[in-house]
This record gives C-alpha cells, sequence and structure tokens, in this order.
C-alpha cells in the first residue's frame, strides 16, 4: 500500500513516467508475390516485428494480405487502427473508390500524419542477404519501429509504401487523393553521398545505423523518390511534406528524398555513412540520491533505491 501511494505521488510530480500506450497498427499487403520475391510470408514478418517489439507492449499490429479492390473498405468499416501502412508495391492499381474513401474517412477523423516510404518494398525480399528482415543490426526492424512509432505518437498516421518507377500506381492511387499532385516517382540507386535530415528515425524508439542502412538500400539499387513541398490534402489544407533523408545517385549528384513525412525533422543531419546510432532511445531515470530527495520529501525514506535504466530495445 505505502508503495502504491509513493508511486502514485511521484507520478503526479512527474517523477515516474506513465505506462505506454499501446498503438493498433493495420499492416495491409496488397504487394504481389512477384514469382516468390515477396511472399505473404516474408512481409507479414515486419508487422510481426512490431507486436514483438519491446515485449509486445508497444504495438499491436494486424496483418491483411489482399490482392482484390474494395476488401481495404470493408476491412476498414468494422475495425479501428491508429496507424495504417499500406504495403502497396505493385505494377496496377488494385484499390477502388471505395478504398480510397476508407482511407480518407481514416485521415478526415484526424489521423492524417503521412509518412512516404520509397524503399519500404525492399525490406523483406527474397533478394539479397541485405533484404533479410530485420535486417543488419535489426536496423530494417528498428526503422520501421521509429516510422510507425513516430506517427502513432502523433494520434494517427497513414504509411505509404512503394518501389520504383513502374511499382506506383497503387500507392500513388492513394496518396494523391489525399494530396493531390503528392506521389512516388522515378528510380534512384543510392550513393554515399547523402544524409538523415533529422534523428526521429533513427532512435525515437530503437537504435539505427545510418550505414546500416545505406547498405541495405544500396543492395537493391531501385527505390522511389518520396514527394516533398506543400501540397493541399483533399479538405483544402496545405500539408508540407519534409525530407528525412536525402542521397544522390552518384557523389556531388542532386539528393533525392526517399522518405518524406508531413513533420519536420528534429535532432538534426546525420550523414548516410555514419556507423554509429545517433544518440541512445529512451532515458535515464533519476539517480539514487535523487530518488532519495524525492522520497524525504514525502518522508517515506524507506531503503536504498538502486540505480535502473530504461532499457533500450
Amino acid at each position: 500500500m505505502k508503495f502504491k501511494l509513493l508511486a502514485g505521488a511521484l507520478l503526479a510530480l512527474g517523477a515516474l513516467p506513465a505506462a505506454a500506450a499501446q498503438y493498433s497498427v493495420l499492416w495491409w499487403d496488397s504487394t504481389p508475390d512477384y514469382g516468390g520475391q515477396a511472399p505473404d510470408a516474408l512481409r507479414q514478418k515486419i508487422p510481426d516485428y512490431l507486436t514483438a517489439f519491446d515485449g509486445g507492449s508497444l504495438f499491436q499490429a494486424t496483418y491483411v494480405s489482399s490482392l482484390t479492390g474494395g476488401s481495404l473498405a470493408t476491412h476498414l468499416a468494422s475495425n479501428s487502427y491508429d496507424v495504417i501502412v499500406l504495403d502497396a508495391t505493385n505494377s496496377a492499381q488494385i484499390f477502388n473508390a471505395a478504398d480510397l474513401q476508407a482511407v480518407k474517412d481514416f485521415y478526415a477523423a484526424g489521423k492524417n500524419n503521412l509518412l512516404y516510404d520509397g524503399n519500404l518494398y525492399i525490406r523483406s525480399i527474397n533478394f539479397s542477404p541485405e533484404t533479410i528482415f530485420p535486417g543488419t543490426n535489426n536496423s530494417s526492424g528498428n526503422l520501421t519501429v521509429n516510422q510507425v512509432y513516430a506517427l502513432a505518437s502523433r494520434g494517427g498516421g497513414i504509411f505509404l509504401g512503394t518501389d520504383h518507377a513502374g511499382f506506383q500506381y497503387d500507392v500513388n492511387y492513394i496518396s494523391n487523393g489525399l494530396l493531390a499532385g503528392a506521389v512516388f516517382s522515378g528510380i534512384t540507386s543510392p550513393s554515399t553521398d547523402g544524409e538523415f535530415t533529422g534523428t526521429e528515425l533513427l532512435n525515437a524508439k530503437a537504435g539505427v545505423a545510418p550505414a546500416d542502412i545505406l547498405a541495405h538500400w544500396a543492395s537493391v539499387p531501385s527505390q522511389a523518390i518520396a514527394p516533398t513541398g506543400t501540397f493541399t490534402d483533399f479538405l483544402g489544407n496545405d500539408v508540407t511534406l519534409y525530407s528525412q533523408v536525402n542521397v544522390a545517385d552518384y557523389v556531388g549528384g542532386p539528393r533525392l528524398s526517399y522518405i518524406s513525412t508531413s513533420f519536420a525533422p528534429s535532432g538534426g543531419p546525420v550523414d548516410i555513412e555514419d556507423p554509429d546510432v545517433p544518440g541512445q532511445p529512451g532515458g535515464v531515470v533519476p539517480e539514487p540520491a535523487t530518488w532519495a530527495m524525492m522520497i524525504a520529501g514525502f518522508g517515506l525514506v524507506g531503503g536504498a533505491m538502486r540505480r535502473r535504466r530504461t532499457a533500450i530495445a
């Protein structure tokens, strides 16, 4: 009882962190298997990683694979999520008007953060050692954790992912319906000339070394260019998409965005070749002396408190 009173008092003062919310995520896979290169079993590894992350305390991800137009709308009619991920890399449009309207309804309800990722397809495919999920040092898995968390912690979101020119039809149908003109384009072949423009996608919840991501992208040099700039959504609001990473096709060439978001980068730029995680995710709880002073302030000193640190996934 004394411990519960103490914990409640410290929580009221901000000394103890509140319990983290568990975010619900729909991972909707409309990507064909392309002759066994991207089978459902590999695509599902990504949302399964989200659900298992941090002992299951952060995400509850639901994986659905469908190549039938209208099935996304039917699913969303009876299910609610904090974040929708559209894993949609294909050479023909599968989503239909009902699917687009369902995503518009989600967006209009206030869950309107966007994340455009032009390299999502290669994250878990049968192609090279670097494309075996969750990647070198769990880099591909942890990048996904940070991306989805960045959206979920803002109150909602839509994560759109595709690949290079010729495989952008389905996802561009949805993205253009939300933000006119905000579509994927082109094809890239990453060089060592680039940077993450902020650190949030590298350390918001899990550590990611940029060099590991570069090696992953370079193993399949065919990512799409993510849209950047200011667009008008279907509600009439201006939305700015900021680049989270810029990489040139060759050293000295123009830098292209692989990932863009509706929230500005934070934390400063990090070189794309940096082998280290920028900072560390999580935080440090107060030192023993600080705990003691807090407890003494309540007249509840009852024993030594051991130093604890928040675990880093």
